[in-house]
């Protein structure tokens, strides 16, 4: 019976207090909030399962074992549903329990949310007389099982990665075993509050620091703080500590798999006063996320998924700037043709063309190292780096690494060689007075889709890419150029293919869809007043774009064979009719899907200025496509597989400023 002395205090606690059970208490709650507050069901915008075990006061026979398992998912229409089991043993004590609870999500904006949550339930406790000492007056006058209904609810506001959140954990009391009379409470929910507020900050891509505190005031306990600590590191291990008032230092340790699975541990020594009597404390965490992110959650906040940005934005960004250099190849083209143009009409109006002095001997040739240079970039990515070099005209030689970016999200090899080895590379000086080498390339991704890019990058001296790479190389002809990278089979999956192919995209504020000047080549010759009411197309000048005024217009044209339907884009807005179109074969052609319009463009940099602007604005989302069947490039800022989901979202957000106009579109194969 002495070896048993703590169990016996900790079960008298439970049973003189009567209607007041012991608090539960996670050391791991940030890993799923849920398990305090039902308000952050749904919140990891995934269905997600946890399960958690604690083992107390390891000195002691008997000591309490924690069981816990909960699953929660969030629901179309801002609903979330949750369910919970929980299990506590301690000597010759048992309580057992489960709830199922519901949650709803307002969003008073695209960065401020609330959380609403109830659970309701049921659970029952038992007493073993057989692990008690006959004649033990303590149980004597105890009951060995009684039932009861347990509650909670709570609420939760979002603003970014800041949450606060505020529960009431009993909304119930009831008797544990006791049928005497005697010493009788009858508690409130509001008798027992529970606050929780963290914020999760980024030091930089790869490090994150996620404080939390928390405070649980009891009428019938002395209230509580706790305050912890965590520390991120590359999104895949977190350390961190806690201090629980009264109850000392807890150490924390987890790691994280392919943004999927987090698993945690925690150590708590206890109060100086009795941990060498009680032992250490001992808990272990696991979640899982289930399946894909659910498009229908409208704002996500994971523990497990802690990077600055989801997957999907940070291959939206890289995309960005793969498709802003795309644009440069055709502007660097545009303006050379139009050069070689001005000086043969020059040269005729002179009335001979004179030859050009010959050029010293500055062809390019390819470096062939054995060892791979490789850079991390700014997304986060392993980029290979090609030697090039060369002898200018002032016969210093010159040197480029381009820089290929790994197999985009989904694939697993993709090979570059040389686009026309027979042409130089380009040559553009940048304000600074630095210039830059334009290699172009054919990428051949998984042995079918190709795509031809033209990659610029800074011209070195030789002193300078000595510093940067030491390797010995063969100096080849360009056409021997031919370069395969392979995905990183350890990399974590992507969901998304990428994003010049597809895109996923949420509305997290209010765009303008600005329709750029279109004028048919016979207008150009009879700048008459009768213009207008030849083509409805107006230009829209810089002041209407300040003011925020869309001009949603578009010209009839495009491929017939992929489409009978010709509405201008005001028609479209106006109309319930989504426009259907089959899927054309242009390098940014949108692929197959439903999607919601924000604005037409004739230019792909103007729909790529309106792109920037929502992304700035907080559309992280928001892509750029073309559409072969009417000739002019899309920006979207939603895109789903159902065509439902998509109408949703467009009524959703036809009632904000500046969205008005959108329609939705459906591509077909």
């Amino acid at each position: 019976m002495r070896k048993n002395i703590w169990v016996i205090i900790f079960v008298a606690c439970n049973l003189t207090v009567g209607a007041q059970q012991l608090p539960i208490v996670y050391n791991q709650f940030f890993m799923n909030p849920y398990v305090y507050n039902p308000a952050y069901a749904g919140v990891e915008g995934h269905a997600v399962v946890f399960a958690t075990y604690k083992k107390q006061w390891l000195g002691i026979n008997g000591a309490p074992s924690i069981y816990n398992a909960n699953f929660h998912i969030p629901l179309k229409g801002g609903l979330a549903f949750g369910a919970s089991a929980y299990s506590r043993q301690a000597g010759p004590y048992n309580m057992s329990s489960g709830k199922v609870s519901a949650g709803y999500l307002i969003s008073i904006d695209r960065e401020h949310f609330f959380r609403f949550g109830m659970s309701l339930g049921a659970g029952n406790n038992t007493l073993n007389f057989n692990e008690v000492e006959p004649n033990d007056i303590t149980f004597s006058n105890l009951t060995p099982n009684s039932s009861f209904m347990l509650g909670d609810v709570g609420v939760a506001y979002h603003f970014g990665h800041f949450n606060v959140g505020v529960s009431l954990p009993k909304l119930f009391n009831y008797e544990v075993f006791t049928n005497e009379d005697g010493f009788q409470v009858t508690p409130k929910p509001q008798d027992n509050i529970l606050f929780k507020m963290n914020y999760r900050g980024h030091l930089s891509d790869d490090i994150a620091i996620e404080p939390h505190l928390l405070y649980r005031y009891s009428k019938f306990y002395p209230s509580q703080y706790e305050a912890t600590v965590i520390l991120h590191l590359l999104h895949i291990v977190w350390v961190g500590a806690s201090y629980r008032q009264d109850a000392g230092v807890i150490g924390l340790i987890g790691a994280k798999l392919y943004e999927k699975i987090g698993i945690g541990y925690s150590y708590e020594y206890g109060n100086p006063a009795n941990a060498s009597q009680l032992g250490a404390t001992h808990e272990i965490h696991i979640g899982y996320h289930i399946g894909t992110r659910k498009e229908h959650a409208e704002h996500v906040s994971s523990f497990i998924k802690s990077h600055r940005n989801t997957a999907a934005e940070r291959a939206k960004e890289a995309e960005l700037e793969r498709q802003k250099q795309l644009q440069a190849l055709q502007k660097s083209r545009q303006a050379a043709r139009q050069t070689e143009e001005d000086e043969d009409a020059l040269g005729l109006l002179g009335g001979a063309k004179t030859e050009p002095e010959p050029k010293p001997d500055t062809h390019w040739s390819y470096e062939k190292e054995n060892d791979p240079v490789e850079r991390i970039n700014q997304f986060g990515e392993t980029e290979r780096g090609i030697k090039f070099d060369r002898i200018n005209e002032q016969g210093e030689k010159e040197v480029v690494f381009s820089w290929l970016p790994p197999p985009p999200p989904g694939a697993t090899e993709e090979t570059y060689e040389i686009a026309s080895p027979t042409e130089e590379p380009m040559i553009r000086t940048k304000p600074d007075g630095t210039k830059e080498a334009g290699i172009k390339w054919i990428r051949t991704i998984d042995g079918t889709e190709k795509e031809t890019l033209v990659i610029w990058d800074e011209i070195l001296t030789e002193e300078e890419a000595g510093q940067l790479d030491h390797n010995p190389s063969t100096a080849m002809s360009m056409d021997n150029a031919v370069i395969s990278i392979k995905a990183d089979p350890v990399a974590p999956i992507q969901e998304e293919q990428p994003v010049v192919e597809e895109s996923e995209a949420e509305i997290e504020e209010e765009p303008i869809a600005v329709m750029e000047e279109k004028t048919p080549e016979v207008i150009e010759e009879e700048p008459e007043p009768v213009v207008e009411e030849e083509d409805p197309i107006m230009e829209p000048t810089p002041e209407v774009v300040e003011e925020e005024q869309p001009v949603m217009v578009e010209e009839e044209k495009g491929d017939a064979t992929l489409t009978d339907d010709f509405r201008s884009t005001e028609e479209l807005a106006n109309s319930s009719e989504h426009l259907e179109v089959k899927r054309g074969s242009h390098m940014l052609e949108l692929p197959a899907g439903n999607y919601v319009v924000a604005g037409v463009f004739e230019s792909f940099q103007n729909a790529e200025n309106l792109s920037d602007e929502l992304f700035q604005r907080g559309y992280r989302n928001t892509k750029v496509g073309y559409l072969t069947a009417r000739g002019y490039y899309y920006v979207v800022i939603f895109q789903s597989d159902s065509l439902n989901a998509a109408n949703n979202e467009k009524n959703s957000v036809k009632s904000k400023s500046g969205l008005t106009d959108v329609w939705v579109l459906k591509v077909n194969e």
